[in-house]
């Protein structure tokens, strides 16, 4: 009664799928700096990677606020922008 054990035969699937490829690593976000709207007090975030001409407007209260240069220049130029720091 000592029957060795049958071997079943590997079934194969007629359309395999396809390799996952690998993922791809995480980017770093990019810098953020949060500014303030000096006339209605909405947040203004103006990620760095923002070109020098480029005017940044309020999401709020679409106010001109200025160039992004100003706000990226280090120290900013506050005397000629609509904007303050945010916390």
């Amino acid at each position: 009664m000592t029957e060795e054990p049958r071997a079943r035969p590997i079934l194969r699937l007629k359309f395999p799928p396809a390799a996952k490829p690998a993922p791809e690593p995480a980017a770093a976000p990019a810098p953020k700096v949060i500014w303030r709207c000096k006339p209605c007090g909405s947040e203004v975030i103006l990620p760095l990677t923002a070109e020098e001409g480029d005017i940044v407007r309020c999401p709020g209260c679409n106010a001109n606020l200025g160039k992004a240069v100003h706000f990226l220049s280090d120290p900013p130029e506050t005397s000629r922008l609509r904007a303050r720091r945010g916390t």
